[in-house]
């Protein structure tokens, strides 16, 4: 009995100071997260725009009955109805220069926020002399087929406008999108207009529209002169009956929210047709065969009757992994190739 009693004094004494234990070890448990993993997992979380990754309190949508309208250098969003300012994004250059000063650059033509093959910038056409007076640039094409397979990749086709040719302050362009860039889209076709005043200030877009493969785009910019030498531009798409005839072809225009209005901003001079991705994993991330971007239309002057310019593009295949590449049929014609 003596034994026993022992034996059961000791397994007492021993549960109180595991458990004791088990009580300090969980205030005070020894495999703490270093500060980097804190840290990484209070980062905000990224949108995949057209201009590359941008966190998510720099991705805004403009709706409609609001333009956007730089005052000096801060750009502003006014309710055009009243004329009211309705909220500051800031002041554009000294964002710019922040972000160089803490390094946090978002390449135009890379990202390191997604995995898989090339990303950016994949394969474009630019024209490689700067173009004056430039107030209309148009491009139609036709909403591919789906993708065979799906690995939650993005891909953008569009035309634009941007102010440089190697460095790039404003950029605007009618986008069509396939895929999540985590603000909007999925395994389906959705065009929108986007808007960036450099690659490390904030993005804008309009409202989102679903369309379906198959459908005739036409990607327009349309810009006005301001007495300042300042442009006012707007981008929007229209959906046309037949994008591969020549001629008028325009059905409607998609509805206003979806478009998108930029005032007093530096002359965009050059012109491009681009195919951008991300996270693609494998060649059937991709539509099959090649989207042509036809009926290209570049004038000075009054809108569609003003005089017409004449583009001398230049293909530029930056990715290569799957065959993607660009072929400039024309000056009317440039066709992106997927494979």
């Amino acid at each position: 009995m003596k034994n026993i009693s022992t034996i059961l004094s000791g397994i007492v004494v021993f549960a109180v100071f595991f458990s004791f234990s088990c009580k300090k070890s969980a205030l005070t448990p020894i495999n703490q997260p270093s500060d980097a993993a804190k840290e990484s997992g209070t980062q905000e979380a990224m949108v995949i725009t057209p201009f590359g990754a941008r966190p998510a309190s720099q991705v805004h949508q403009i709706d409609s009955g609001y333009t956007l309208t730089y005052q000096g250098n801060h750009l502003v969003k006014i309710q055009s109805l009243t004329g009211k300012v309705a909220e500051d994004f800031g002041d554009q250059l000294q964002i710019q220069k922040d972000a160089e000063r803490s390094k946090k650059i978002t390449s135009l033509s890379t990202s390191s926020a997604v995995p898989g093959l090339g990303s950016g910038w994949i394969t474009n056409a630019q024209n490689d002399v700067a173009v004056s007076g430039l107030t209309l640039f148009t491009t139609d094409w036709i909403v591919p087929s789906n993708p065979p397979s799906n690995n939650g990749q993005l891909l953008y086709l569009f035309n634009g406008l941007q102010d440089g040719f190697t460095s790039t302050s404003h950029i605007l362009q009618p986008v069509l999108q396939y895929g999540n860039n985590s603000r909007f889209g999925g395994n389906y076709w959705v065009i929108n207009n986007w808007y960036a005043s450099c690659q490390t200030c904030p993005a804008f877009y309009g409202t989102p529209v679903t369309v379906t493969s198959g459908t005739g785009l036409e990607g327009a910019m349309n810009g006005t002169a301001n007495t300042d030498g300042t442009y006012n531009y707007t981008s929007k798409f229209w959906e046309i009956d037949n994008p591969t005839a020549p001629g008028p072809h325009r059905i409607h225009e998609y509805p206003a929210n979806n478009s998108i209005t930029v005032n007093n901003v530096p002359e965009m001079h050059y012109v491009y047709e681009t195919m951008e991705a991300y996270n693609m994993q494998q060649s059937s991330n991709y539509p099959n065969g090649l989207c042509a971007m036809t009926n290209i239309n570049a004038r000075t002057g009054s809108g569609r009757s003003g005089a017409p310019i004449n583009l001398n593009f230049i293909p530029y295949n930056v990715v290569t992994d799957v065959g993607q590449h660009t072929i400039v049929v024309s000056s009317q014609e440039v066709d992106l190739y997927f494979h």
